[in-house]
């Protein structure tokens, strides 16, 4: 420690050693500070980086379900048509355009027209049974939850004082209960 002559010097020896002081942490606090933005600049530039990368990766993997989706349907779209042309040349031949009824052409016609109408009745027949089994359906439901109601309500009723009082007292009399040695 220095040793001094005046006490006002020392004074101000110290004084400017706790300003100095003070400006030193001051400037390290700034350092200190910049260093952690960078380092907490960086940290979420990475992070950002890996969410990016993760997002770009599921954009990916949605596209290519996508394109591969788009594909599978035009596949199934030309099985269709495929199988339409095909059963279209099945009536044709059912209804004698190609062999069965020979070269009568009204007859052929009439024939396929019929096929027609009777591909037409079976559609409305399957629609007609399918309505009818929801309303079947829809039915046994009520019924199942019109029974569930009564079943509680009867508990409920069961439950109340005065009706058990009541059972008790006609169990109780035993002029009301019917005969039960008669019946065996």
């Amino acid at each position: 420690m220095p040793q001094f002559d005046s006490e006002v010097v020392a004074w101000m020896f110290y004084i400017l050693l706790s300003i100095a002081g003070l400006v030193l942490l001051g400037i390290g606090m700034v350092i200190g500070r910049a260093i952690g933005r960078s380092n907490i600049g960086a940290t979420v530039a990475s992070r950002e980086r890996e969410l990016f990368m993760a997002q770009k990766g599921f954009r990916q993997l949605y596209e290519s379900e996508i394109e591969q989706l788009k594909t599978k349907n035009s596949a199934h779209e030309i099985r269709i048509e495929e199988l339409t042309k095909r059963a279209e040349e099945y009536r044709k031949k059912a209804a004698g355009f190609g062999g069965l009824f020979g070269a009568h052409h009204r007859r052929a016609d009439a024939m396929y027209a019929l096929l027609l109408e009777n591909e037409a009745l079976e559609e409305q027949l399957l629609q007609k049974n399918q309505k009818l089994k929801n309303e079947r359906d829809e039915a046994t439901t009520e019924a199942l939850r019109a029974a569930s109601y009564r079943r509680i309500l009867m508990s409920h009723i069961l439950a109340d004082a005065r009706v058990k009082k009541a059972v008790e007292d006609v169990v109780a009399d035993d002029k009301r209960l019917p005969d039960t040695r008669n019946n065996a």
